[in-house]
């Protein structure tokens, strides 16, 4: 069974935040010492980072679910609880990060060490300390750690190659990665002998000492007619082809179907367009087991179907060596104009991002942003009235509730402190609000107080 794979969804599931502690100091010969709850801890993020060692999300598919730890609740003499530590999981460079609700992407970690916090630790709860004022010396109130982020997660594997070696099955591609880089794929005399993108490392000083270029190939697995619709298996590793460079197509002259070439060009731009438009080396492989008036022929016919090809053929033999030290020169060649023109493109961002002058302006406060929406509902009473049950969304005064022990009377007063603060009593007043009615925040149940 193959250990390769490219496309998981997994949940993630951050560390909630500790309880902040109610205390009071007591000591002998200190008199009315005064709170000294400390704050807890707070909860451990889950952050994916990118390792070029890796070339498989295997360890993902086998787990599905992963939690950071919790962070820890504070203490008396104002001691802090202890903060989560954060879980850090390695994947493949080049994975995706998607959100699996809603499809969004949310990062693609291309480069080795590259981080991304996935989901976020819950904030730690502050201790009754922090609620100590000139009118209220003795808070029995502190606040409740705030829940992780929780979140499933579709990582999608694209693999970082600089050249891509694409072709119908069986036209030599394992065996021409095998012979250019570092790579040591299964090969064998049937079609499919491949069965997941093999990567490796072609150096340059391997055919002149000179020279000290590198770079990375990667063959992906046979491609066929009608692959971008799910047949074959070139479907499942078209997207693999997506981040290189350059393409290196291969020609199997031993088919003797000189529309190989136009087919597979076809399945990329339907999978596609931008497939369709990278830069392509095309080579006519075997060229060991066929007669030169047979090669020639080849050529001429492949020529006359795809005339752009004229100037632009190689004659390889991964077998005998023919041949491939042009192509992987001529490879190299491309793959530097491309490398220098990414850098020039780069240094250009570089200058205009300099040149823009940035205005500094100090922050000023505001109020929350909140929304109040209402449903009427006939009331339980005997009158069968009709009543209201007004729901208010808003980031903050959702953290606010979701953090406060609302069966503790001040944790109470603390809620309908922040809707009056906030502007939410107002608002609720304007839309017809009554004293009694309900209010729902964050699943919570508040009654309208006049």
């Amino acid at each position: 069974m193959s250990n390769f794979c490219d496309q998981t969804v997994v949940e993630f599931i951050a560390g909630k935040g500790g309880d902040g502690s109610v205390s009071f100091r007591r000591e002998k010969f200190v008199p009315r010492g005064g709170p000294d709850g400390g704050d807890g801890g707070k909860g451990g993020s889950i952050v994916l980072q990118a390792d070029e060692n890796l070339n498989t999300l295997m360890d993902f598919n086998t787990q599905k679910v992963f939690k950071s730890p919790d962070g820890g609740n504070g203490h008396k003499k104002k001691m802090h609880g202890r903060d989560g530590e954060d879980l850090i999981l390695s994947v493949p460079a080049g994975t995706l990060i998607i959100d699996d609700t809603t499809k969004d992407l949310l990062c693609d970690l291309k480069s080795h060490g590259q981080r991304f916090v996935v989901a976020r630790g819950g904030r730690g709860g502050m201790g009754n300390t922090h609620f100590k004022s000139s009118i209220h010396q003795a808070p029995l109130f502190a606040e409740t750690g705030e829940e992780g982020i929780r979140i499933k997660i579709l990582l999608e594997l694209q693999l970082v190659a600089d050249v891509g070696i694409i072709g119908f099955p069986s036209a030599g591609k394992s065996t021409l990665i095998s012979r250019i880089s570092n790579a040591r794929p299964k090969i064998a005399d049937y079609p499919f002998t491949t069965l997941i993108p093999n990567l490796g490392v072609v150096n340059m000083a391997m055919l002149d000492r000179r020279m000290k270029d590198s770079f990375v190939v990667a063959d992906i697995p046979g491609l066929i007619e009608g692959a971008h619709t799910g047949k074959g298996l070139g479907h499942e590793f078209l997207r693999h082809i997506s981040r290189t460079e350059l393409l290196v197509h291969l020609v199997d002259p031993t088919r003797e179907d000189v529309n190989d070439f136009n087919i597979i060009n076809r399945e990329l731009e339907a999978f596609d367009k931008r497939l369709s438009a990278k830069d392509q080396l095309v080579a006519i492989t075997k060229t060991d087991v066929l007669t030169d008036e047979q090669i020639e022929k080849y050529k001429k016919a492949l020529i006359k179907k795809s005339p752009k090809l004229k100037n632009n053929l190689f004659l390889i033999s991964s077998v005998t060596g023919a041949g491939i030290k042009e192509l992987v020169f001529e490879m190299n060649r491309r793959i530097k104009l491309i490398r220098e023109k990414k850098e020039e493109s780069r240094e250009k961002d570089q200058l205009i991002i300099k040149s823009v002058e940035k205005k500094i302006f100090r922050p000023h406060l505001e109020k929350a942003k909140f929304t109040v929406t209402y449903r009427r509902v006939k009331s339980e009473a005997a009158t069968g009235k009709m009543r209201k049950i007004f729901d208010i969304k808003g980031e903050r005064i959702e953290q606010v509730v979701k953090m406060t022990d609302t069966y503790n009377p001040e944790g109470l007063e603390r809620i309908y402190h922040f809707m009056d603060k906030m502007g939410i009593k107002s608002e609720l007043r304007k839309q017809g609000a009554q004293p009694g009615d309900r209010v729902r925040i964050a699943g919570k149940t508040f009654l309208m107080r006049s």
